[in-house]
């Protein structure tokens, strides 16, 4: 995935506007809608950083996908993993087994 698919991932699954990142980076409307609209413009490393920092992701993650060490999560995993954390464990055990009901009838 490119960087614009990793940022509007991440913008998605944390429901941030791009006025609202503008505001925690610095970085105006305008130039944060630019990385979102074509794969040919990327960010300075400066504002990669920000952006980074300002979605709690690595610059590797925004430009890659992935690190060297943690292979790529897509955000609607990592809130399906989020989420079930905070189940209680009867909810946890009920989820469980619905997937395994449902992988059962694949």
């Amino acid at each position: 995935m490119s960087f614009k698919d990793n940022l509007r991932s991440e913008l998605d699954y944390r429901g941030i506007l791009i006025k609202e990142l503008s505001g925690k980076t610095g970085i105006s409307e305008n130039t944060l809608k630019t990385y979102l609209r074509t794969n040919f413009v990327e960010p300075k490393a400066t504002n990669s950083v920000k952006i980074a920092r300002a979605l709690g992701v690595s610059v590797e993650y925004l430009v890659t996908g992935g690190t060297e060490k943690t292979p790529q999560i897509p955000a609607e995993t990592r809130f399906v993993a989020e989420t079930f954390n905070t189940l209680s464990e009867n909810d946890k055990k009920s989820v469980i087994a619905l997937l395994k009901e449902m992988k059962s009838h694949r």
